[in-house]
């Protein structure tokens, strides 16, 4: 329950926090793009590559962490892509992120006066994609803050692998989970071209609580945003795929096409 609490406080202060951040710049003034401006229908595609790092814990409290440079070993990758479309205060977006990840830790054990080899292993693929519909709560000549809700639907397979000197184990999971959010995302442009993005959502339904966050800096070119930043995800379960809890958060580097 304090886990809940403390990701419910964190979702709430980022929202809070970014909503001060957008009426701070939008005091500033200096940029002459103006979100005010914007009438008629204007579509965004989303093409991102992401390297998370992984933190996920069994049903049976088994912990293990995959970090970001065993990902790059194993040559494995996560990608994402997203469609936006708005008109005047409205928007729509649906978001996909797809993971094939895997990884190992070994280490050693004194059982019965000998040392032993141990390891464990991980093979996870996950399919993500949040869809909502939102309105301008906030539209200015350099600052614009939606509110939304929608969904976010989690489908995933995990194999975990042990092995205590030759004796060894596997379980194989899959499952999917649906649920409900709430949130804010914005943008903020300053310095001519340039523009920080921000992004925070939480929610429940199949699992306990789900919740996300994302930042990003961005630099516009004619017909493109170029955009870095950091993404955070994690999920609260019972039981999906044998796993209890599952955190995903890593850097984010990709492009927003405007047509």
């Amino acid at each position: 329950m304090r886990d809940i609490i403390s990701k419910l406080l964190i979702a709430a202060g980022l929202a809070v926090g970014s909503w001060s951040a957008a009426i701070a710049q939008d005091a500033s003034g200096g940029n002459p793009t103006s979100f005010q401006s914007d009438h008629g229908w204007k579509f965004n595609a989303d093409i991102y590559g992401w390297l998370p790092q992984i933190n996920l814990e069994t049903i049976r409290r088994d912990e293990m962490e995959l970090p970001l440079w065993q990902i790059l070993q194993n040559l494995n990758f996560t990608a994402m892509a997203g469609l936006t479309a708005q008109n005047g205060r409205w928007t729509g977006f649906s978001d996909f992120i797809y993971m094939n990840l895997q990884g190992t830790r070994t280490s050693t054990a004194n059982i019965i006066g000998r040392s032993v080899e141990t390891g464990v292993g991980i093979k996870m693929q996950a399919l993500i994609n949040t869809t909502a519909v939102g309105y301008s709560v906030l539209q200015t000549d350099n600052t614009e803050l939606k509110a939304f809700a929608g969904t976010r639907y989690l489908w995933l397979k995990s194999d975990l692998s042990f092995n205590i000197g030759r004796a060894g184990g596997e379980v194989v999971g899959q499952g999917h989970v649906w649920d409900g959010i709430v949130g804010l995302r914005g943008q903020t442009n300053f310095a001519d071209r340039y523009f920080v993005t921000y992004y925070g959502d939480v929610g429940t339904g199949q699992s306990d609580l789900t919740w996300q966050a994302l930042g990003g800096l961005g630099y516009r070119f004619d017909r493109f945003d170029a955009v870095v930043g950091w993404r955070y995800l994690d999920w609260n379960f019972s039981d999906t795929a044998k796993m209890d809890d599952l955190t995903v958060n890593g850097p984010f580097a990709g492009i927003k096409v405007h047509f």
